[in-house]
């Protein structure tokens, strides 16, 4: 446990509280099947071992040898298999009890420092701890249950207040688990994670804590789903929830820096989550329903807020290799500072690509048709994008293209109609602005339709309402308080705006 407030007083019970140390070590081991195997080893002080061997062809090894002692339980009534307990160490150092530095107020450490609890009542599992425990320490703690048959699950954890929890009630799936750093400096603790894998097995979960105080969570209902979870050195509050329950989901996420938040729910098959977060204080929010999303969110800076929710089916669209997933893809990319997304995919074949550089930006993007491409870049500071497409096109010629780089920009595109060619500009939005505060609005209902806005100085108004068809609208202000009004219900006429 990190840095203690000391006061006189406390000063005194480090010495107080030191544990008496003698050899008093304690091991039972029970075997009632057949072709039985359990060694323990315990060269430390204070240490409790438990084994209990049932059925058949079962191992089991027990090394302890540390100071304030570990205690290990072992319990396999399934056959074949292999329990390690390879190492639980500790120094001696234990937390003298009250206020930490980083916050929170803890008793005491105390024996045994490190708990390892294994159970196995499937057949062929294997499982392996090692836990070392060093410089005022609090306890670490591992449970394994596998009750399913050809599972693997490997724990490791340094320096102290860790607990991992893994437990794999189907077959054949690998948990791996690796807490804090072996280092010596009591910079890697308090971390906790749990892993549950279930439904049809196959599923992978790796996990990786060396900040302070992190939070994972894997939960994988499905079957062969892989799951991987890295929250670096140096990070603190950071917290990770994994959800899968189809088949062959994937999700990664990486996070570093101050109290980051993610949580992944993938539904299901074939999904894809990709989440990095680095800074302090940014949210990541992926929920996947339909077979085949893709979802990639980047996150760094502070506050930053993104929301992506896909529900999309396959609907015999394709991106021509433009994206990795035909079904559903999107991709946020927020860099700055208190920036908010909101991506919403129902329809099939929606594509849609966010990214915000800068500070309080906002931006959502609703696609509820089918075929639909929207890509949205905000550079500036205060820009705010509304986005919503309920239309029918083919390929990605259902297009709306937002770019704000100035301070204030709000634009607003509405988009349900139809593109009938194939990779055409036709049924198109394309609005540009560069300047400040300035405001746009398109609806466009019609088919083939085309708008191109570019905005370049300051406090410009346009509004564009296009229905029919193959109508061409083109908006260019380019200095300040300029105002346009385009009206288009017709078929094939075209209008040019230009304000100097």
């Amino acid at each position: 446990m990190k840095k203690v407030l000391l006061t006189s007083a406390s000063v005194a019970a480090l010495f107080i509280a030191a544990p008496a140390l003698a050899q008093d070590n304690s091991s039972n081991v029970s075997q009632s099947g057949d072709t039985q195997s359990a060694t323990v080893n315990q060269n430390g002080q204070n240490d409790v071992s438990t084994i209990d061997q049932q059925n058949a062809n079962n191992t089991a090894l027990v090394n302890q040898n540390g100071t304030a002692g570990g205690s290990s339980s072992i319990s396999q009534t399934g056959a074949g298999n292999n329990a390690t307990v390879q190492t639980q160490q500790d120094d001696g150092n234990l937390y003298p009890g009250g206020q930490s530095a980083e916050g929170g107020s803890y008793p005491p450490g105390a024996a045994p420092i490190s708990v390892s609890t294994i159970a196995q009542g499937g057949n062929n599992n294997n499982a392996t701890v090692i836990q070392k425990t060093a410089t005022s320490a609090l306890q670490n703690t591992s449970g394994i249950n596998q009750g399913g048959n050809g599972n693997t699950a490997n724990v490791t954890q340094y320096d102290d207040f860790q607990t991992s929890s893994v437990d794999q009630s189907s077959d054949t799936n690998i948990a791996n688990v690796n807490q804090g750093l072996d280092n010596g400096a009591d910079n890697s603790y308090g971390n906790t994670s749990s892993v549950a894998q279930g439904g049809g097995g196959g599923n992978t979960a790796t996990v990786t804590q060396t900040g302070i105080f992190a939070v994972s969570g894997v939960n994988q209902a499905g079957s062969n789903g892989t799951a991987t979870v890295t929250q670096h050195d140096g990070s603190k509050d950071a917290a990770s929830y994994v959800t899968q329950a189809g088949a062959g989901d994937s999700a990664t996420v990486d996070q570093s820096g101050l109290s980051q938040l993610s949580s992944v729910d993938q539904e299901g098959d074939n999904e894809v989550a990709l989440v990095t977060q680095t800074g302090a204080g940014n949210i990541s929010g992926v929920s996947q329903s339909g077979p085949g999303n893709y979802a990639d969110v980047t996150q760094n800076g502070t506050g930053n807020a993104s929301q992506i929710t896909q529900s999309s089916a396959a609907g015999g669209y394709t991106s021509e290799g433009a994206f990795p997933s035909d079904t559903g893809y999107a991709y946020v990319e927020q860099i700055g500072d208190a920036n908010n997304s909101s991506i919403s995919q129902s329809g099939a074949s929606n594509w849609a690509v966010l990214h915000q550089d800068a500070s309080n930006n906002g931006s959502t993007i609703n696609q509820t048709g089918n075929g639909t491409y929207a890509n949205v870049s905000q550079t500036g500071n205060g820009n705010a994008s509304s986005v919503a497409q309920s239309g029918t096109a083919t390929n990605l010629n259902l297009n709306v293209g937002i770019t704000q780089s100035g301070a204030g920009n709000v634009s607003t595109v509405s988009q349900s109609g139809n593109g009938t060619v194939l990779n055409s500009y036709q049924n198109t939005v394309d609005v540009d602005q560069s300047g400040n505060t300035n405001n746009s609005a398109v609806d466009q209902s019609g088919t083939d339709n085309e708008t191109r806005i570019a905005e370049s100085g300051s406090d410009n108004l346009s509004s564009v309402l296009q229905g029919g068809s193959d109508n061409h609208a083109f908006v260019n202000q380019l200095s300040d308080n300029n105002t346009s009004y385009v009206n288009q219900s017709g078929s094939n006429s075209t209008a040019t705006v230009t304000q100097n």
